[in-house]
């Protein structure tokens, strides 16, 4: 490790097609690591061709990047898993092949390591929040993040990012392909208590057509969460879950209060003992979690 920099880095590009921008994105991070005193001894680039069916490997490989292949298209986080296994250094940088996140900014994220486990690219600007419905739904979809986290989330699922390799495996409970491999990193990582920096960077034009599939990706992701939060908190969930019948008895007693009639009265004690039941059956799998967790070593890194 050199006396400049914190870190020696393995930066991952996962890549599907993207011969258009892959290796001017190779390209721009060795030259930004070079220019913060960076050397061959000191950083890798591994991209990971996922399956591509156009000259993405070849770009990447003429442009000085060590090249994984992937027989078959397996999705972005098998990209990003391939990568860290072979990453060769503990710390790695993973950014996207489509010239969306300027290799500029990689230094703002070296600044924060060793000190966080994890330090993402919170992206800025109007290419990142869109139009109405897109800056709508990024909005309650970091909501929701936020929620599970228990925390603030400016961006959940940004593609530029430094971690720890050793903290991926002994963090991430649960593993994905697709692209909500990042929130899955993002959550998994608060929720475990690690220590993550989220620091502003720039967002820009893709260089390529966009391979996410909201119908696909979406659902896919909210599973993702509701998985997550299962695994680490399943009492937050049950409660929200106990919020529906219990306002629905509410609503019976009321009725029932104002104008009497046994359907009310029956509607009101039943979904109050519902209630009951679920909350009791969070709290029994909230004492399995607990007991999983005193079954590990607290002070485990």
């Amino acid at each position: 490790m050199s006396q400049e920099n914190p870190v020696n880095l393995s930066v991952v590009i996962p890549a599907f097609n993207e011969e258009g921008g892959v290796a001017e994105v190779v390209r721009e991070v060795t030259s930004t690591l070079e220019q913060a005193g960076y050397t061959s001894d000191t950083f890798e680039i591994i991209v990971v061709n996922d399956g591509s069916s156009d000259a993405t490997a070849q770009k990447a490989e003429s442009a000085g990047a060590q090249v994984l292949q992937h027989p078959a298209n397996m999705g972005y986080g098998k990209s990003l898993l391939t990568g860290f296994a072979q990453a060769k250094h503990d710390w790695i940088l993973m950014i996207d092949a489509d010239g969306t996140y300027p290799a500029s900014d990689i230094p703002k994220l070296i600044e924060f390591a060793p000190a966080f486990d994890m330090v993402v690219g919170a992206r800025q600007g109007t290419l990142f929040w869109g139009g109405l419905f897109e800056s709508f739904r990024r909005k309650v979809y970091l909501l929701m993040a936020s929620f599970i986290a228990g925390q603030n989330i400016p961006d959940a699922n940004s593609g530029i990012r430094l971690l720890r390799k050793s903290a991926v495996e002994r963090t991430m409970p649960i593993l994905c392909y697709g692209y909500s491999l990042s929130t899955t990193m993002t959550l998994s990582f608060l929720q475990a208590g690690r220590f993550v920096k989220f620091v502003p960077v720039s967002y820009e034009g893709r260089k390529g057509s966009s391979k996410v599939r909201l119908l696909r990706d979406i659902p896919r992701t909210l599973q993702i969460m509701t998985q997550v939060i299962l695994y680490y908190n399943p009492l937050k969930f049950v409660v929200c879950l106990c919020l529906v019948p219990l306002t629905f008895a509410i609503v019976c007693a009321v009725r029932f209060a104002c104008t009497g009639g046994d359907k009310a009265f029956y509607w009101a004690g039943g979904s109050l003992i519902a209630t009951v039941l679920c909350f009791l059956i969070g709290c029994l799998i909230d004492s399995v979690r607990l007991s999983r967790n005193r079954a590990t070593d607290p002070f485990k890194n």
